[in-house]
Parts: structure tokens; sequence; C-alpha cells
């Protein structure tokens, strides 16, 4: 896991692929690798993959169409699959452009693991509404890691708490999100979302009179996702 100081520190590793299409590596570790793929349908109307790992593929923006030497989907914005591991899948753009963010895990053993290319969504999942009106959709979840898309109502502030093993990503997908910190001042979230280590005091905040929605990973190193721990001051 990173440090403190790598949370704070860390840059975004942005590379080209081919003309208006880029890499953006967000958190890089040995236990995930968080990828953002911007895709430009000139540039890069198709692109092949072939995942050492198991590698959850999340639609931000755009639609395209996954096909794979057994199966083929659809894919619109905050829809995922799972892409077969040692095996070709090739991605084609259905619109001018696609933003798509890919979680790997690299030498962790996942359980209930969904079949590869088989769409999880906010529409094939059951939604769990948890404190302060905080509605969530498991899209996949073991005893170390979990996807999940988060809903939180207008003016939400959510109490300062850190995780004792279990680092989280957090993703704004819809609406303004601020991070608040423990003695210093909440700053925005940036399109690339925020990775925050374990034992990182921090909360989340939606100034706007709209519900914000978030991609939000947990991975713990643990054999067990709980830890959750509330610090004791609130955000301002």
């Amino acid at each position: 896991m990173v440090s403190q100081t790598d949370h704070n520190t860390l840059p975004v590793i942005q590379h080209p692929l081919y003309g208006e299409s880029k890499r953006s590596i967000i958190h890089q570790q040995e236990d995930v690798l968080i990828v953002h793929e911007h895709l430009n349908q000139a540039a890069t109307p198709s692109r092949l993959y072939r995942p050492a790992d198991h590698c959850f593929c999340f639609v931000i923006k755009g639609e395209v169409h996954l096909q794979s030497e057994q199966h083929s989907v659809n894919l619109k914005p905050y829809q995922a699959v799972w892409l077969p591991i040692q095996q070709s899948s090739v991605l084609t753009l259905l619109t001018p452009n696609a933003t798509l963010c890919t979680i790997r895990f690299p030498k962790m053993t996942l359980t209930n693991q969904p079949q590869t290319l088989q769409k999880v969504s906010t529409g094939t999942v059951d939604s769990k509404l948890e404190k302060k009106q905080v509605q969530v959709w498991p899209l996949w979840e073991s005893n170390t890691a979990r996807i999940c898309i988060e809903k939180y109502p207008a003016h939400y502030s959510e109490a300062l708490y850190y995780q004792k093993a279990a680092s989280h990503y957090v993703l704004p997908l819809k609406g303004s999100a601020y991070l608040a910190k423990k003695n210093a001042a909440a700053i925005p979230y940036t399109e690339f979302g925020q990775f925050i280590p374990a034992r990182y005091t921090s909360g989340i905040i939606n100034p706007d009179d709209d519900h914000l929605i978030t991609l939000t990973v947990i991975v713990s190193q643990q054999q067990k996702l709980k830890g959750r721990v509330i610090v004791l001051n609130r955000p301002s």
C-alpha cells in the first residue's frame, strides 16, 4: 500500500496511445492497478485486451462493444464487465469518444467473480440504503475487495474516518465531490478521482443541491474489509 506521503505527492502518469487517445495511470501498486483510457474513435476505433490478471472494465463515458472468443456485449456509461484472463477481447467504440476505467488485481485471489463479459450495472444488482440515505449498488464484492456505485444525497457531509487495513478509490461520476481532511481545508476531487490509502483520515462532501454519484473501489490486504474507524471531529 502507498503511504500518506505517496498519497499526497504521486502524480497521475499519462502517456499517448494513438492520436488523441491516451492512457492515464491513476494508481499502481502490487495489489491493484487503476487506469483511465480516453479513446478517440478516429484515432483508436478498436483496442485489443489480453489481461494476465483479473480485470474489471467500467465505462465512464461513451458506448463500446466488446467481443471475446466466445461472448460479446455492448456497454453504456456506468456499465461494466470482467475481461477474460489470458484471452483476447476486442473493444470497438460505438461513439466518437469513450472513457474507460480498468481495475486490475495482479496478486489477489478473488472470489464471487462473475462470468467474463457478463454485464453489471445499477440495473442488474439490488441497491442497499445505508446511513444518512446513501444508496449503494454493489457491482461486485469479495472478502478482500469491493466495487460499487454510490449515490449521496444533496448537501451530504460525511464524518471523518479511516480504514484500518483497506485502501479505497473514489471517482465522481455525476456532481461535485470534495475530500475532507483532518485539520485541513477540503479539496475538490479531480477528474481522475482520489486514491486514499489505509489509515488516512478523510471524508466525502457533496456541496450541491443535487445528488452525487461515485464509483468506489475498496481493497484490503487482509481477509476482511471491515475496520472503519470514525474520527470524532467532523469536516468543516
